[in-house]
């Protein structure tokens, strides 16, 4: 099932200027790739398809899932500009660990390894709840009945 195109992506996310315009196609597609396989992992019911396109054959149900698809897209490279704002892998790290980094005379405090820090970085590839939504509204996920 093809979930969207980098065009797709683009025209969804054109408003928030998330991917930087200097960003390839290839490395958005390659992420869109990612993202799919991610959120095709938590799918309990498949939309049909339109032999042809291989894409869902309902229209408002494409929308809805290029909108989950984008949403995730959007919190991934958020989370790399996060990265990059804050000086990197090992500084986010040390911050999401509940540690401190003061410039100047460099200063490192705490960071613990223990997973109780704030979710950035690497550690915020989990999918957004608006991708959750999307996918909901798609008929992709939830219902009547738990599924535990």
């Amino acid at each position: 099932m093809i979930w969207a195109t980098v065009a797709e992506v683009r025209d969804y996310l054109q408003d928030d200027d998330v991917i930087p315009t200097s960003t390839q196609d290839e490395a958005v597609q390659r992420m869109i790739d990612r993202v799919s396989r991610t959120l095709g992992s938590k799918v309990i019911r498949w939309p049909v398809l339109d032999s042809e396109t291989d894409r869902a054959s309902d229209e408002e149900q494409r929308k809805h899932i290029i909108a989950a698809i984008a949403e995730t897209v959007k919190a991934r490279y958020e989370a790399v500009a996060l990265e990059q704002a804050l000086g990197g892998a090992g500084n986010v790290e040390v911050i999401a660990g509940g540690g401190s980094i003061t410039a100047g005379k460099l200063s490192v405090s705490g960071g613990s390894r223990s997973g109780s820090g704030a979710k950035i970085g690497k550690s915020a590839d989990r999918v957004p709840i608006e991708a959750y939504e999307a996918m909901q509204d798609a008929d992709l996920i939830g219902g009547s009945s738990p599924s535990w």
